[in-house]
């Protein structure tokens, strides 16, 4: 169990710019997975290799940008951006009723190429499992994330009321309740 949360450690620290060192970590911690005894939590797996899979999805889309359907729809939305004479720093709420339907459209549109993104990159890294729990049951692949970084802070309450937090953060934005 050590080794396995050193890796997970290690994972969630690291920078999304070094995608090569999560990458043989990812790696790594598959193959602790699939040798690893039954006894140890399933989730604590997912949360790690969730996390580094993640960062490799962000430095590819936001660092790399070279998805060219995101490109053009950041340009789509930049425009409304402009048009509504909004600065850098300014941003819609989301579900604001105020918020042009435009943006809204594009904005959802954005969201899912994303995720598409980061569904390709988990089977790209042999994790068809986990890209159908994200595709198709987000609220289980959100409880099950937080669950294994739960296993992995168990011994500190302030990350655990950090974990709770953040959470039911995310729930909320779902619109889904906790547990």
């Amino acid at each position: 169990m050590q080794e396995i949360t050193k890796v997970v450690r290690e994972i969630n620290k690291t920078n999304k710019g070094n995608p090569q060192k999560i990458s043989l970590m990812i790696g790594r911690l598959q193959s602790l997975r699939d040798t690893s005894p039954e006894s140890i939590n399933p989730d604590l797996f997912l949360f790690g290799i969730a996390v580094g899979l993640e960062k490799i999805s962000d430095y590819r889309i936001y660092d790399l940008h070279n998805d060219d359907r995101l490109n053009e729809l950041n340009e789509k939305i930049k425009k409304i951006y402009e048009r509504e004479g909004m600065e850098d720093d300014e941003f819609f709420v989301r579900g604001d009723p105020d918020t042009p339907e435009d943006y809204q459209a594009l904005n959802i549109e954005f969201q899912f190429r994303i995720d598409e993104i980061r569904v390709g990159i988990m089977k790209e890294f042999g994790e068809v499992e986990l890209g159908e729990l994200f595709e198709n049951n987000r609220e289980d692949y959100i409880q099950r994330y937080y669950n294994g970084w739960r296993v992995l802070e168990k011994d500190d309450p302030d990350k655990l009321q950090e974990i709770d937090d953040s959470e039911k953060l995310e729930m909320d934005e779902w619109g889904w309740e906790e547990g």
